[in-house]
């Protein structure tokens, strides 16, 4: 397994940083998830499912903890991405860490975990 190719992302009002940890590949991400944020959450989507592909990644997790809004567009890429993973047959646990004092977020994210239970899972932090 060689490094990353992914970098961080750092706009006026969005961020995108990424570690690796054996097998796992964690996403904290942070700021707000506008129209601003779309483009470059899609593309860096694409990227982490090439990554997972070509370092048999188990699990990649996203931490939106500080991320205090998400839209429509945001939450597409994240489908897209699921839906990459899935279509490749890749087995890969795909896991959200919500705040659990942002209500919305987890509310959010409940039709990716029934979209595709069997990948997709969110774990609400209270701290």
């Amino acid at each position: 397994m060689s490094g990353l190719r992914v970098d961080r992302v750092v706009t006026d009002s969005f961020g995108i940083e990424p570690s690796l940890h054996g097998d796992r590949l964690s996403i904290k991400l942070t700021g707000t998830g506008d129209m601003a944020a779309a483009a470059p959450l899609g593309g860096y989507c694409k990227q982490v499912q090439e990554e997972v592909k070509r370092l048999s990644l188990a699990g990649v997790e996203f931490d939106i903890r500080a991320l205090y809004f998400l839209n429509s567009s945001c939450l597409k890429a994240f489908i897209a991405f699921i839906c990459g993973i899935s279509a490749q047959g890749l087995k890969c646990e795909i896991r959200f860490v919500t705040d659990g004092r942002l209500a919305w977020q987890r509310r959010s994210l409940t039709a990716l975990e029934r979209m595709s239970p069997s990948l997709v899972s969110i774990d609400e932090k209270t701290n």
